[in-house]
């Protein structure tokens, strides 16, 4: 064993700069300039010591183990090296993928250390997976390419939060020559460290203590959530929920999963990810029974909601706190039957809300944020720059579908009316004012008799009513093709229902152009055809996207040529055809001509300051609309339950 430690730390030797004697013979100006001897000439030579000097420390922490200092996990890499994992969706190659192995005292944590496994080309060259990796290495030959590794880890990164469903952050190394940095890349920030340079012993023993510190560290000091585990048993997600009863005790409830509705698509943002859940625990799986995992688990009636939304470090003070507002619309509607069905319910019997996690060491509870996810020390490098963003979850009662399940175009527009008329209702009853009316927040339900209602979700940007003069307004949410024009211009304008109607307009449009699934796309045959105009709507500077809104609006001619893109494969287009022409009509066009259009009125005006003539805003119909927003927000609705009663009149005769 001393003999193969001495050949991974020799194979590691070859990435150090070796300087050569000086025999003192010769002039003092050859004495000065010591040739350097570099053993690495380019990036492929260096993944082999690499590797070898990150198995040599964790063989080292193997052997030296003792009850009184054993690791949790050994951290070892990949064999392959400078390929794509096996379940990646790119392109990417990746240098050096390391993974966690649980601590064996007698058995070597990597086939290299096994003097049986080492001739086995299988073992020695396995290939990454994503789910199983802790971090990525990326390599480059020359010092001054580091911004270009980091750049790539970043990319590389965002696989590992859709593969892996318990990562709250991730971290990473770029090296580059023999300077490496360790990286932490979260929901909104991005964190180096210092430059380390194992070609000086300063810089070998910070590596050293970075990956002992990863062996003996608290999982969530890794980054994954200890509230959500794996259980191979029964091939399912268990994820921890807490109840408090009224005296203040707490106890621990575990949801089973085998069905991941949403999953952690960007790198940056709310990471939010769903999840379709049971508190029965299932039945291992078996060969006998054909059915995809999900379908084997039975009463999985709680949608579970994981996301790290920006939020004050004081919970009495998050005006968009999603559980609050919910029991706000539980109380408020549950006199109006009509909507029932409509929004969703949090689960009574569980706590949602911020996740708290309870050290193990000092059994201390804290909520889950990326300041204590972080460390008051990095914390308070990045406050001034970084939001505060807090891990919530909640529990929520009913399961409704993705809108990709609506049958027909006259099952949509039901299901659009019942998301607005839902939405009409939490503003009236419950002084809620959604502010994020997407695609992904319409769900579809079926009934007993299985006609299509519609369920709006997703109440995180959601703000009450009353708090709407004193909330900051120079905010965007929403999804960009979807954003209201005061959204994307980003005004001082107030936020009011009317944004959340133009919204909805536009995502009508949308689905009429493209489809909501693979049966309602146009067909290649007819997709040359397309003028593609509402591909303005999420394309280039949010400026341009915002005048391509505003010039599609302003007239019913302009706007007829968004309507021309419909898919006229689709039986009943016509309906929905109708349907937005009269949204946009009563939204832009019938009304005085000081709330008429959708263009702004300008004028050129002297800067007394400047001495220079500017073109200054006289009149924008949106903001003399918001005036009225009441108004016009019951007119929208009554249009938009008439087409709904159409086309619940198209399926009883068809």
């Amino acid at each position: 064993m001393v003999n193969k430690l001495y050949s991974l730390f020799a194979q590691f030797h070859r990435l150090i700069p070796l300087k050569s004697k000086i025999s003192g013979r010769g002039s003092r100006a050859n004495a000065k300039k010591p040739t350097v001897q570099v053993m690495v000439r380019n990036e492929l030579q260096m993944y082999e010591p690499v590797k070898a000097f990150v198995c040599f420390v964790s063989e080292c922490i193997r052997l030296q183990a003792s009850p009184e200092t054993l690791p949790k996990r050994l951290v070892v890499p990949f064999g392959k090296t400078d390929v794509r994992p096996k379940d990646s969706e790119h392109d990417w190659r990746i240098d050096i993928a390391l993974r966690c192995v649980p601590f064996q005292r007698k058995s070597p944590p990597n086939p290299i250390f096994n003097s049986s496994a080492v001739t086995d080309p299988a073992k020695l060259e396995e290939r990454p997976e994503i789910a199983d990796t802790f971090a990525y290495m990326e390599l480059k030959y020359r010092k001054k390419n580091m911004d270009d590794a980091l750049a790539q880890l970043f990319r590389y990164t965002k696989e590992i939060y859709m593969a892996q469903h318990d990562r709250r952050f991730v971290w990473g190394i770029a090296m580059c020559s023999s300077v490496l940095q360790s990286c932490v890349f979260g929901s909104n920030y991005a964190a180096t460290s210092e430059n380390m340079d194992i070609a000086a012993p300063a810089g070998r023993k910070a590596f050293v203590q970075l990956l002992v510190n990863w062996s003996f560290c608290e999982s969530h000091k890794l980054g994954y959530d200890p509230t959500i585990s794996y259980d191979y048993k029964a091939h399912c997600l268990a994820i921890q929920a807490t109840s408090s009863d009224r005296d203040g005790r707490v106890t621990t409830k575990t949801f089973y999963s085998r069905e991941v509705l949403v999953c952690a698509e960007r790198m940056f943002g709310r990471h939010t990810r769903c999840f379709k859940a049971t508190a029965t625990k299932p039945l291992p799986l078996t060969d006998t029974d054909v059915r995809p995992p999900h379908e084997q688990m039975a009463d999985c009636n709680v949608i579970i909601k994981d996301a790290w939304a920006e939020a004050p470090e004081n919970a009495d003070e998050d005006p968009r706190d999603e559980a609050r507002h919910l029991a706000v619309i539980k109380a408020g509607l549950a006199d109006v039957p009509t909507v029932r069905g409509m929004y969703p319910e949090l689960c009574s019997d569980c706590d949602s809300g911020r996740v708290r996690f309870i050290d193990p060491l000092s059994k201390a509870s804290y909520e889950d944020t990326t300041r204590t996810a972080l460390g008051e020390n990095v914390w308070s490098q990045i406050s001034e720059s970084t939001a505060l963003r807090v891990h919530k979850r909640n529990f929520i009662q009913g399961v409704g579908k993705p809108i990709k399940y609506v049958r027909s175009v006259p099952e949509l527009v039901i299901v659009a009316a019942d998301v607005m008329r839902c939405h009409w209702e939490l503003i009236d009853k419950c002084g809620v004012l959604h502010r994020d009316i997407s695609v992904n927040n319409i769900l579809v339900r079926r009934g007993s008799d299985g006609d299509a209602r519609g369920m709006l979700i997703d109440f995180d940007h959601s703000i009450s009513i009353d708090t709407v003069e004193g909330y900051p307004r120079a905010e965007r949410t929403g999804t960009l093709q979807f954003m209201s024009i005061r959204n994307l211009e980003n005004t001082n304008l107030k936020p009011t229902a009317l944004d959340d109607w133009e919204s909805m307009l536009y995502i009508l449009c949308w689905l009429g152009t493209y489809g909501w699934n693979s049966k309602t796309r146009l067909s290649n045959a007819n997709s040359g055809r397309l003028s593609r105009k509402v591909e303005r709507w999420c394309t280039g500077p949010l400026e341009t996207i915002s005048d391509a809104k505003r010039s599609d609006l302003d007239s019913e001619n302009n706007f007829q040529r968004i309507i021309q893109d419909f898919n006229p494969e689709l039986e009943n287009i016509d309906l929905l055809f109708d349907l937005v022409a009269r949204l946009r009509s009563v939204l832009i066009e019938e009304h005085s001509d000081e709330l008429r259009g959708a263009l702004t009125n300008r004028k050129f005006q002297l800067n007394k300051e400047t001495r220079i003539f500017e073109s200054v805003v006289i009149r924008d119909p949106f903001e003399k609309r918001s005036e009225e927003w009441k108004n016009i927000s019951k007119l929208l609705l009554q249009e938009m339950e008439k087409y709904a009663q159409l086309a619940r009149e198209r399926l009883s005769s068809s």
